[in-house]
C-alpha cells in the first residue's frame, strides 16, 4: 500500500526554486522536512505536470511524481469555474486533488485555505518543544 500523497502547488515549487522569491526561506525549510519523510517513506510528493515545466529542474524536483491533467480534468474544473467563483488553474488543482485523494498540499495560496485541506506551514514542521527536549515524547 502506498503512503499518502502530498501536493506541491505552483507557488511553493516556484519558491523552492527561485532564490529572489519572498516565500524561498520557508519553502526550502519545507522542502527539505518533506523529503526526508519521502525518503523515510512517509509520504509521496506529487504536483501537477505542467507545474513542475514550469518551474524546470530536474535535480531539484526529481522525487516528485506528475499528476498529469486530462481533458476530463479540465472539464470537471471548467464546472467548477462555472459553479464558484474560483480561478481556473486553482481549479484544475482542486479537480486533481479531489481525483487523486490527496489531502496535505505545500501551498503559499490563500485561496486553498478556503477548503477542506491539510495546508503544510514551516510552523508545522518544525518539532515541538516536548519533541525537541531531551527526553521529549516522541511518537
Amino acid at each position: 500500500m502506498n503512503p499518502p500523497s502530498v501536493l506541491l502547488d505552483h507557488g511553493f515549487l516556484a519558491a523552492v526554486a527561485d532564490a529572489g522569491d519572498a516565500d524561498h526561506d520557508e519553502a526550502v525549510s519545507v522542502y527539505h522536512v518533506l523529503i526526508d519523510d519521502f525518503l523515510a517513506q512517509r509520504h509521496l510528493l506529487v504536483a501537477r505536470a505542467d507545474h513542475l515545466a514550469a518551474v524546470a529542474n530536474a535535480d531539484l524536483f526529481a522525487p516528485i511524481d506528475k499528476l498529469h491533467v486530462a481533458r476530463q480534468h479540465r472539464n470537471a474544473a471548467d464546472e467548477l469555474v462555472r459553479g464558484a467563483p474560483v480561478d481556473i488553474d486553482v481549479a484544475i488543482t482542486l479537480v486533481m486533488i479531489h481525483r487523486c485523494k490527496v489531502r496535505r498540499v505545500a501551498s503559499f495560496d490563500p485561496r486553498l485555505a478556503r477548503y477542506d485541506l491539510d495546508l503544510i506551514t514551516s510552523s508545522e514542521m518544525t518539532p515541538t518543544a516536548a519533541e525537541a527536549e531531551p527526553g521529549g515524547s516522541e511518537s
